[in-house]
């Protein structure tokens, strides 16, 4: 299985997506997205105060502007939940309260997101065709590696790396 990834280029700068990288989703009618590079100012601890201590000081992430309050969880093996979703062989992805309590008692790393990119049809191909993004579909190994294997602040060059993209060749185009 294959996966795409939008990495925002360099015309989005100053905004939220500033530098980002998104793990699409399907979603019907449009297109629906998380960024995976966006920690946020807050801690898991902070939001969930009876989280633990082992998680307590991992960072939340921005998972995009759309609906903040929603929290999605990003991991690498499944917990033995019935909401799960496995998107690829080390990514499972759910928003299901029972997941979020198995991760914050568990030993396995993960994401938590709050928030989603959403695109209304048609949107995202016209963002694209102006030069905001570059998509592009990697291998799930190259996946796992991105998400499980680098850290935040290089996630950028190396998912534009992984579309056959050196950074270096990256320049913003005119504003949409």
């Amino acid at each position: 299985m294959t996966l795409s990834l939008l990495v925002a280029t360099p015309q989005l700068a100053g905004s939220v997506f500033e530098r980002g990288v998104l793990l699409m989703l399907e979603d019907q009618g449009g297109a629906l997205g998380l960024l995976i590079n966006r920690p946020s100012a807050a801690t898991v601890g902070e939001l969930l105060p009876d989280a633990g201590t082992a998680v307590s000081g991992l960072a939340a992430y921005f998972g995009g502007p759309v609906e903040r309050s929603a929290g999605w969880c990003l991991y690498p093996a499944a917990v033995g939940e019935a909401e799960e979703l496995q998107l690829a062989p080390e990514l499972w992805l759910s928003r299901d309260q029972g997941v979020l309590s198995r991760l914050l008692t568990g030993t396995q790393r993960f994401y938590l997101l709050l928030g989603y990119a959403g695109w209304s049809p048609g949107q995202l191909e016209r963002e694209a065709r102006a030069g905001s993004w570059l998509w592009g579909e990697v291998a799930d190994t190259d996946l796992a590696a991105l998400l499980w294997r680098t850290s935040d602040e290089h996630k950028w060059p190396a998912a534009l790396t992984l579309l056959g993209t050196p950074p270096e060749n990256v320049v913003g185009g005119a504003q949409a």
